[in-house]
């Protein structure tokens, strides 16, 4: 019994271990990517090339959006934005203007698209996390497009 065993664990260890000489070297392995197509990895903030593109808006739902606030010296601060672009050819886009005199962060969030390019039409849903920085000491107010986002201290 022991002589019949003895060769069939041989054998599976030995495909075992050519099964795993043929996978790719973790280093090499894809990074997965949580940004749908149309948003870049790098960003939302403007690129080069985005005066080329027409500016639309977008369709923020500001109820399920939230700032979060990080338990850190200074503290630091970022917003999730969810909301729906016009279909998937359209980009976002966020321009985080600088603090004002009453502590206000303002940030105004547009899409762009080709005209030129034939897309599907399909709302497509995002979730984008944009870091707004570190704070020091004061009371904050967060504004998208002009409507209130949410408050905190610094």
């Amino acid at each position: 019994m022991k002589k019949k065993i003895l060769p069939i664990l041989l054998s599976l260890l030995i495909v075992f271990i050519a099964g795993c000489s043929l996978l790719p070297p973790i280093d090499n392995m894809p990074t997965p990517t949580s940004f749908p197509p149309s948003i870049p990895p790098s960003g939302y903030t403007p690129l080069p090339g985005d005066d080329q593109l027409r500016r639309d808006k977008v369709f923020l739902d500001l109820e399920n959006s939230s700032l979060l606030v990080m338990e850190s010296y200074p503290i630091q601060v970022s917003a999730t934005l969810n909301g729906s672009l016009s279909d998937p050819c359209h980009q976002l886009r966020v321009v985080i203007t600088p603090i004002n005199e009453p502590n206000q962060i303002n940030l105004e969030v547009y899409s762009v698209f080709d005209p030129n390019v034939a897309c599907i039409t399909v709302i497509q849903p995002f979730s984008a996390n944009i870091p707004l920085g570190s704070f020091k000491d004061g009371h904050y107010s967060v504004y998208v497009n002009g409507e209130m986002l949410g408050e905190f201290d610094a």
